[in-house]
């Protein structure tokens, strides 16, 4: 079967305020054809492909998949509304959007989810923000097999993270306050866990969080 050799070149915007280095490892990181050229100047990235259709086809689509991942990446550098998959292609890991909110708020920035619980708007530093939900994944890994149920987990990760206290400090606490309680199971939620947060958050470091939307939630 003979396979047909084609070249074509695309030319798309690109955020000014990304280092060009990222901006080429990323679109590099997305191409699939057997030869590519990458050019970016003046906030514009010219890329010319070589390959089958097929694989420039493929090379185009995983491109705009990146590009859309850098100018979410500059709402979030820019302190505007950010897609939560964006930040999790950052991170490197997902995470409860939820916990992160509440983390940041504890580190005394803005924040909350807009969307469908799909956006975070915060005026907290972008690698602040993508340090914590990597450590709140980090967190929720290591407790899962101790603390059970997500909103139990997200309460752990979102203290521990967000006052940058030891996690086993944040369950030895909430045991004591009687937020979780143990079962036979492991260690289980007795309340809401958003309420939780701010009881947490004053026990260990004397932190009052304000958190207007707690009185509006009470699904655990």
């Amino acid at each position: 079967m003979v396979r047909v050799v084609k070249r074509k070149l695309y030319v798309v915007s690109v955020p000014s305020s990304i280092p060009v280095d990222k901006i080429y490892e990323k679109i590099s990181s997305a191409i699939r054809s057997s030869y590519a050229e990458v050019r970016i100047q003046s906030g514009r990235a010219y890329i010319e492909l070589v390959g089958t259709t097929s694989q420039i086809k493929e090379s185009w689509s995983k491109i705009r998949e990146v590009v859309r991942e850098l100018w979410e990446l500059q709402n979030l550098l820019e302190g505007r509304e950010t897609s939560i998959e964006a930040i999790v292609k950052e991170a490197g890991r997902t995470f409860p959007p939820e916990a992160l909110v509440y983390a940041l708020k504890l580190r005394g920035y803005e924040a909350r989810l807009g969307g469908e619980k799909d956006k975070l708007l915060t005026n907290a530093p972008a690698e602040e923000v993508i340090a914590l939900a990597r450590q709140i994944a980090e967190i929720i890994d290591s407790i899962r097999f101790i603390v059970k149920g997500a909103a139990a987990r997200r309460l752990i990760a979102a203290v521990s993270a967000g006052l940058n206290v030891p996690a086993e400090r944040v369950i030895e606490y909430s045991v004591k306050a009687k937020i979780l309680e143990e079962t036979e199971e492991g260690l289980r939620l007795r309340e809401e866990w958003r309420r939780a947060v701010g009881k947490l958050a004053v026990l260990l470091k004397g932190v009052s969080l304000v958190a207007e939307e707690v009185e509006g939630e009470r699904s655990v």
